[in-house]
């Protein structure tokens, strides 16, 4: 037999009976268990999805993964004879300094949790808060994800949909078109009206039901002012609002109705005065 040859041979034996002796097999073979599972847990949850809250079904697959994870890393830990005892012991004291750091995590995680739990936000709506605005992107325990208007994202911590006023703008199927509008002072209030309830009439995008309504909200400086609101589907809102302030002012410049702008009187002192 060649000597290199014999030389190898010898070499991965005593390499094998190293791996098996010291229980590194074991821990190789713990850890491509843990993977196998993982992957039979996906499968498994995938059925779940349609059941469940997507956010809800994404954090429940995590969870499961984590867990598979963290028993087979122990035991792959447990076979190489890492004393785990010893390091949890360790990780307990440093656990109370590590307590008191973690006090917004917890805050975040709790906070998190309720918000799972009342599914008041969902994947895809649209919401404000805290000067924050944009779409929910992804629901985590710990923080939601919010897409702006600008296509950047935001990490936003699950304690502030908790702590501050939430305005879920897509939470429903209909949204109110509002629009606050002056007239001018010599005008028919009631004629006004028809043209405004007309035109809503005719535009295919705002809704019968609920009733449109327009409603006199005060006398202003230079008009009177009126208040309108019109009823549409939640995603034809920006399109629905353009169409009819359009043809609004159209109807307006066809009947004659003047929207004035604010206008000053300058009284001047002649010099010497």
């Amino acid at each position: 037999m060649d000597l290199n040859a014999y030389l190898d041979q010898e070499h991965l034996g005593a390499t094998w009976r190293f791996l098996r002796e010291n229980g590194w097999l074991l821990f190789l073979l713990y850890l491509v268990l843990g993977y196998l599972v993982t992957r039979l847990v996906r499968r498994l949850v995938r059925p779940v999805h349609h059941r469940l809250p997507k956010q809800a079904a994404i954090v429940l697959e995590k969870l499961l993964l984590g867990l598979v994870w963290c028993f087979a890393v122990v035991q792959a830990l447990r076979s190489v004879g890492v004393d785990l005892i010893s390091i949890l012991g360790a990780a307990g004291v440093a656990g109370v300094a590590i307590g008191f750091a973690a006090q917004t995590v917890l805050s975040n995680l709790i906070s998190g949790l309720f918000i799972m739990g009342e599914r008041s936000i969902k994947l895809g709506d649209y919401i404000r808060t805290g000067g924050i605005e944009g779409s929910v992107e992804s629901v985590n325990l710990l923080s939601i994800t919010l897409r702006q208007p600008d296509n950047s994202t935001v990490r936003v911590p699950c304690e502030t949909f908790v702590k501050e006023p939430v305005v879920n703008i897509t939470g429903d199927t209909l949204r109110r078109c509002d629009f606050n509008l002056g007239v001018d002072y010599a005008s028919n209030l009631e004629h006004v009206r028809q043209v405004i309830l007309k035109v809503i009439e005719e535009q295919p995008l705002l809704a019968a039901t609920p009733t449109p309504v327009v409603l006199f909200s005060g006398f202003g400086d230079s008009s009177l002012n009126l208040h309108i609101g019109a009823w549409c589907k939640t995603e034809d809102y920006h399109t629905a609002r353009f169409r009819f302030s359009t043809a609004l002012l159209e109807a307006f410049r066809q009947e004659g109705i003047n929207i004035p702008f604010p206008t000053r009187t300058v009284f001047t002192t002649p010099a010497g005065e």
